[in-house]
């Protein structure tokens, strides 16, 4: 099943079926398949009798769908693509949704080799955020990176890992 979301507007689908939208709590609710990272909730939708749950890794960025039943039993996880208002429009119009299938770089493979708690004793969430997207080629906040590189060196003394990104 794809699903796609609308963080603008909290909207989740479920291939083009709007989920109904039943909370905005942010909880811790796993760890990231990427890169190790927490995963947050960013919204609660129902679907049946499970309860989807939108969520987004605090480091990397990567979104998922995580499927609950009634009982709160997990059931399941797939990756959640992040779509406009105007998007969703356009999805509905086409077949399908196809994911994306970009070959990691040499600067993400690095990263995602790090540890996370490394990275969190010399980089703040939005610069290790920042670090991920840039090393990923999305958009990225170019104050953030300025900060972060201002610490590689600092980072590299500690751990004896030398940073170009």
């Amino acid at each position: 099943m794809a699903y796609t979301y609308d963080l603008q507007n909290n909207i989740l689908k479920a291939n083009k079926t709007e989920l109904p939208l039943d909370d905005l709590e942010q909880n811790l609710v796993g760890t990231c398949s990427k890169c190790n990272a927490d995963v947050v909730s960013i919204s609660y939708h129902l679907q049946d009798e499970r309860t989807v749950v939108a969520s987004r890794c605090s480091a990397c960025g990567q979104m998922y769908a995580i499927l609950y039943d009634e009982y709160w039993v997990w059931l399941g996880e797939h990756i959640l693509k992040e779509v406009t208002s105007s998007e969703q429009e356009d999805s509905e119009n086409a077949d399908s949704i196809s994911e994306e299938t970009t070959e990691p770089t040499e600067e993400l493979l690095a990263l995602q080799a790090i540890p996370l708690k490394k990275m969190e004793t010399t980089f703040t969430q939005a610069e290790i955020k920042t670090l991920f997207a840039k090393a990923n080629g999305k958009k990225y906040v170019r104050q953030y990176l300025y900060r972060a590189r201002k610490k590689y060196q600092k980072f590299g003394e500690l751990f004896d890992i030398y940073l170009q990104i």
